[in-house]
């Protein structure tokens, strides 16, 4: 049993449930259903990597997939769903069927041994996107976009959780970094945001 993995795995499993229950509520579903594949994969691999380290070893191999899941799956719809959300975009049934459709693609893909040493460029793509697409929206004046390159950020710190191993053990802080960004991207769906942006508009 390892306390502090407890502690922090706990923490983020429940930050990606409150965040979607708390920012997500107001948005259109198949933009929801994107955001909810993200936070809700994120919270159910740290979930259950709450039970393997409080002493459960049978739950590695689920654990491990479940960590890809969200590295694929999740990132995919991330993506898409922090897109529609910087253009103010409402998302199709095709949209959303095509995205969860190349997650799973990806997913499936990575579980075979030959194409699973690519695992880590996935998250990573996803994270250069991200970071594209907040900086074109910045550019824009569109407030959201800070907020998603904040995302990213504590997004590629995770991915680097082994350089801080001299000051926190790097589950750890993967499991805080990515705590955060969960956060972050949150306060970007924030509709008050939208609201005082549409008031600056009518404004000028």
């Amino acid at each position: 049993m390892i306390f502090s993995h407890i502690l922090s795995g706990s923490i983020l499993a429940g930050a990606g449930v409150g965040v979607f229950w708390h920012f997500f509520g107001r948005i259109s579903l198949f933009n929801r259903l994107l955001w909810g594949f993200f936070l809700l994969t994120t919270s159910v691999a740290a979930l259950i990597g709450v039970l393997h380290f409080a002493g459960n070893e049978s739950l590695e191999p689920l654990h491990h997939s479940m960590i890809i899941l969200s590295d694929t799956l999740g990132v995919v719809c991330v993506v898409t769903a922090v897109y529609a959300l910087l253009n103010q975009r409402t998302l199709s049934l095709f949209s959303f069927v095509s995205t969860v459709l190349f997650g799973l693609f990806l997913f499936i893909s990575l579980l075979l041994p030959d194409v699973r040493v690519f695992t880590p460029i996935v998250p990573s793509m996803g994270i250069l996107v991200l970071m594209l697409l907040a900086v074109f929206s910045l550019l824009q004046r569109n407030k959201r976009g800070l907020w998603v390159v904040l995302a990213a950020m504590m997004m590629g710190l995770a991915t680097k959780a082994d350089s801080f191993n001299g000051f926190i053990h790097p589950t750890d802080f993967y499991h805080y970094a990515t705590t955060l960004a969960l956060w972050f991207f949150g306060k970007a769906s924030d509709w008050r945001i939208g609201n005082r942006q549409t008031r600056l508009k009518r404004s000028a």
